[in-house]
């Protein structure tokens, strides 16, 4: 749903609530995204999904950077 130029707005149901959330993303975020969806998922399980993909990034990227430093902590 476009809110003005440049601008849309992704909303999102969750199943057991009634509330509605309206989060505002650029005209070329929600492209991409409605692009991964598919007629088969909603936007919150393709949010869901980006969310967990870059917290585990973000753990590679954690240990990584420890590894580099090559300090270690004796347990």
């Amino acid at each position: 749903m476009v809110l003005k130029e440049g601008l849309c707005r992704i909303s999102t149901y969750h199943g057991s609530m009634t509330a509605t959330e309206f989060i505002p993303v650029s005209e070329r975020t929600y492209k991409a995204i409605s692009d991964l969806k598919g007629p088969d998922r909603t936007f919150d399980e393709i949010i869901a999904d980006l969310v967990e993909h870059a917290k585990k990034q973000q753990l590679e990227d954690d240990v990584e950077a420890v590894l580099a430093r090559k300090r270690f902590v004796e347990l």
